[in-house]
């Protein structure tokens, strides 16, 4: 994988590097980041439980945290064979189940003469029962495909972007298989990276961006039919769309990774059910390929994976000493 395409795969991912962000937005509030262990690189996801504890994965390791309402940090799975990167989690309480994905996204080059050639296992999606902390289920991505981002219906099912395929996929509820529950043209990229970040309102309506294109799309669920796909034209091209969630007012945050701008921002779009362009607000700027977030009430916590030095000649090696993750309030 080249160095650009490394770049976009982890946002689709000296010294304590904590970069100097920017509330854009004179209203919003940044607290104190939250420092994770010297041992725990690279952070890609996040997602939260209602009583506060935080679930966060590595892009380069299959180790996920476990971050107690107080503060305490402890490993809830420390990663295996089958779970080797984790760059999406969401947590299905009721079930009391933890899903993600995951991808092989840095593979492992080979040294035997085969011109930096590299070689990548097939991406997973797998379920983790919090109660035992078992590996319930892992599940191949089908047909090579990319699995990157989840939402989750009441019913237990799940809904999984593929990146490399123009796919939405689905698990139904008890399922241990994937299934294509909406393809469309409009998915296909001509760069990169295609489908990332996803999110469902409670009415049944999902929300994607496509990564390197820097679109989002709504899609409509129909009975006994094909969904309703269409894209929401923006204010401008988003550079690098990668996760976004739904807030208590209906809006729409997003992750701007960042890529060519060198600049990661969190956004926040309002009047997505218009027929007007969204209106766009940078919330937040200054981050170093931030890659996902979770939020509940006003509150957003921001996985900023500190990346960008691997992909910058004779900086591959500087690996940040500590890693964080970032916290605002919304106004």
């Amino acid at each position: 994988m080249k160095r650009r395409e490394l770049l976009f795969a982890l946002g689709a991912t000296t010294g304590i590097a904590l970069s100097s962000i920017h509330p854009s937005n004179a209203s919003i509030i940044e607290l104190a980041p939250i420092e994770l262990p010297i041992d725990f690189r690279y952070p890609n996801c996040i997602t939260r439980a209602k009583d506060g504890t935080l679930y966060v994965g590595s892009v380069t390791s299959g180790r996920i945290l476990q971050i107690s309402p107080q503060g305490k940090i402890e490993t809830f799975f420390p990663g295996n064979k089958d779970i080797f990167a984790v760059t999406t989690l969401r947590l299905d309480e009721a079930r009391r189940i933890l899903w993600g994905a995951s991808p092989d996204v840095l593979g492992k080059p080979q040294s035997n003469g085969n011109n930096g050639k590299v070689v990548r296992r097939q991406h997973r999606i797998f379920a983790i029962d919090i109660r035992t902390n078992k590996v319930l289920k892992i599940m191949v991505m089908p047909d090579g495909g990319f699995g990157n981002d989840i939402a989750l219906d009441s019913q237990g099912g799940v809904y999984i972007t593929d990146t490399s395929r123009p796919r939405i996929h689905y698990i139904p509820p008890g399922a241990s298989q994937l299934r294509i529950w909406a393809e469309d043209e409009r998915f296909n990229t001509q760069l990169r990276f295609g489908l990332s970040g996803i999110t469902r309102r409670a009415d049944g309506i999902l929300f994607v961006t496509m990564y390197s294109d820097g679109k989002l799309f709504r899609v409509t669920p129909r009975a006994r039919r094909n969904p309703t796909i269409e894209e929401i034209e923006l204010p401008r091209r988003i550079d690098g769309s990668d996760a976004i969630a739904l807030t208590v007012d209906g809006s729409l945050l997003m992750i701007e990774g960042g890529i060519e701008s060198e600049d990661g921002r969190l956004l926040q779009l309002y009047g997505l059910d218009t027929k007007a362009k969204p209106q766009l607000t940078i919330l937040a700027s200054g981050m170093n390929l931030p890659v996902n977030l979770t939020t509940v009430a006003k509150e957003v916590w921001v996985t900023e994976s500190l990346f960008r030095h691997r992909l910058v000649p004779g900086k591959e090696k500087e690996i940040p000493s500590r890693f964080f993750i970032r916290r605002f309030v919304l106004p």
